[in-house]
């Protein structure tokens, strides 16, 4: 084979990437993969992982706030400086790792921004590069906020690596990356406020349940203003002044613009590879294979399926190889799919909510609770707390599950599995769980 072909070239280096490549590489292509940043894509270097060394301290120190004066003397303060440092230590070296892996293997990496210039040819640093198949996997950027003054304005990104945490800061959108760095911030002793632009925020996730967190916010200095729609930012001295659609107006020493995320286009290159797309992203068959051009497959969150998760874009990694490699046989199953936001106490979900199972003519009932009087709670000081649980009337199984509490990124996953493998209600009940523990609680949830 030329130097310059390969039996499928791969756009991006994020975990979806990784999951492709390698059994693309298991099974004896030759692969190509090209990234114009650093290897390792969002999740590892800029999203979850990071992300997760401030949520796990923020943790850590409303935890011991709420137990001053129920066995602890004093609350710990944040030091900022050494908790970047331990996140960038756990950094330090993950894209030439992984590069080194990637050659080790005999797949070619190649940096440098990769452009479609065919339905099967790609040019990355002035070179021409072709395949069988393409497999785009390029992910999501942060969309951006346009207003007058929008170049004040500060990514999640910027978020995750400022040497130095602000006295106040705003957070534009109400969606879980402004969640989840005002909490952050407030335990690191910053004052948050989030604004958003209609009365729901985290509108993917019970409203019953997100009351909860809004509750938890405010106990915690964060103010959530909705109905509120930044029109201008002007810059004064060293801080921002954000003006906004009913007239009230903000002042911030950082602004975070966290509006969403957006497909990664850019490697369409004016369309040259023939690839349709829209604002959700590249347009796919149920195969992930690009509805027209057969030669390119799409993952992760560049491609319009339903989910921008790390986990649903590993799954669709690992299916893209497969059928690259064994005919279009293979689909994503996409019906039981739990997410977290990491707030304090964390808010998560699995299956439908109260409203889309109304909406469904779903014959179920509900469980709805607050957990604060239970030991698991009350041992930890937590003073805000839910879950809501539908089970089906008819079959006893889970339609869906939402817990606002500590660990609830841990049940929830117990939850989706039983959903997943039909587990009735009664039998979760029945079960002779680890005791006492976050996931034995599920017992009372179900009953």
């Amino acid at each position: 084979m030329e130097k310059n072909k390969f039996d499928t070239i791969v756009v991006g280096s994020g975990t979806s990437a990784y999951y492709c490549i390698m059994a693309l590489n298991k099974a004896g292509q030759k692969v190509a993969v090209i990234d114009e940043r650093e290897y390792g894509g969002t999740c590892a270097l800029r999203g979850c992982q990071p992300k997760k060394y401030l949520v796990a301290n923020a943790e850590a120190v409303a935890m011991a706030k709420h137990l001053v004066g129920r066995g602890i003397d004093k609350a710990p303060k944040t030091q900022w400086h050494a908790l970047q440092k331990l996140k960038n230590e756990f950094l330090s070296g993950i894209p030439e790792g992984e590069i080194e892996e990637f050659n080790n293997a005999g797949v070619t990496t190649i940096s440098g921004r990769a452009k479609l210039v065919g339905k099967n040819e790609v040019e990355v640093n002035g070179q021409k590069l072709s395949a069988k198949n393409i497999v785009i996997a390029t992910g999501a950027n942060p969309r951006k906020t346009v207003i007058p003054g929008s170049e004040f304005t500060q990514d999640s990104e910027y978020f995750l690596n400022q040497k130095e945490l602000p006295e106040r800061i705003v957070f534009i959108g109400g969606g879980f990356v402004s969640f989840e760095f005002a909490h952050v911030s407030a335990q690191a002793g910053s004052q948050a406020t989030i604004l958003h632009r209609s009365a729901n925020p985290l509108k993917a996730f019970d409203k019953d349940m997100v009351n909860v967190i809004l509750e938890a916010s405010k106990s915690f200095g964060i103010s959530v203003v909705t109905n509120e729609t930044p029109t201008s930012i002007q810059q004064k001295d060293s801080a921002y002044i954000i003006k906004c659609n009913t007239g009230k107006e903000y002042e911030a020493d950082l602004i975070i613009a966290a509006t969403g995320r957006i497909p990664n286009l850019s490697v369409l290159n004016d369309n040259l590879g023939e690839i349709e797309s829209s604002a959700k992203g590249i347009a796919v068959n149920e195969y992930l294979q690009s509805v027209s051009n057969e030669n390119v497959y799409a993952i992760g969150d560049c491609a319009a399926t339903k989910y921008q998760l790390a986990p649903v874009g590993d799954e669709e990694g690992k299916i893209a190889a497969h059928n690259i490699l064994h005919g279009n046989t293979k689909t994503v199953d996409y019906s039981v799919v739990p997410s977290s936001v990491f707030t304090i106490p964390t808010l998560a979900t699995v299956g439908l909510t109260e409203v889309q199972a109304t909406k469904k003519n779903l014959n179920f009932r509900v469980n709805i609770g607050s957990t604060i009087q239970w030991p698991s709670s009350k041992r930890i000081g937590e003073e805000h707390s839910g879950y809501k649980v539908l089970i089906n009337k008819d079959d006893d199984t889970i339609v869906g599950a939402h817990i606002a509490r500590h660990n609830a990124s841990e049940v929830i996953n117990i939850f989706g599995l039983a959903m997943k493998f039909s587990v009735k209600a009664t039998e979760l009940s029945e079960f002779m769980w680890a005791y006492p523990t976050y996931t034995s609680d599920l017992k009372y949830m179900v009953k």
